[in-house]
């Protein structure tokens, strides 16, 4: 009896993405899935702070599904960065200077944002946090 590699990768291929399909439909708890969008457009102004390494809200609550359109002011003479890993939000805040940073709160929780670029001797402690409910 002859085997073939082909129809076995084949077949192999269709029982992965059938179980991919059945975990994603039936089993995943909902709190795991991405959200739908909304629509709604939140805007907040952030500020960082000059030489205090801190965020001006440091916490952010939004509902699950909005737009965010964060509008952020560094009054430090040099770069920041604002990063949120969960979101894949990666982005550099340039001295004395406002930049706007969207993205749809897709995930429901409480996750970390915080400064990505090596700013000084606070750098580490300039975190702040994001509620999606």
């Amino acid at each position: 009896m002859t085997s073939n590699k082909y129809f076995q990768l084949g077949l192999f291929a269709a029982l992965l993405l059938s179980s991919g399909f059945f975990y994603r439909e039936f089993y995943r708890p909902e709190e795991i899935g991405v959200v739908q969008a909304t629509g709604r457009v939140v805007q907040i102004e952030m500020r960082i702070l000059e030489n205090q390494w801190k965020w001006e809200p440091e916490t952010i609550k939004v509902a699950a599904g909005d737009t965010v359109r964060l509008s952020v002011f560094n009054e430090d003479n040099y770069d920041h960065g604002f990063a949120i890993d969960v979101l894949g939000i990666n982005r550099r805040i340039f001295p004395k200077r406002k930049t706007i940073v969207e993205f749809t709160a897709s995930n429901k929780g409480k996750f970390n944002f915080y400064c990505s670029v090596p700013c000084g001797e606070g750098h580490y402690d300039q975190v702040g946090f994001l509620i999606v409910d």
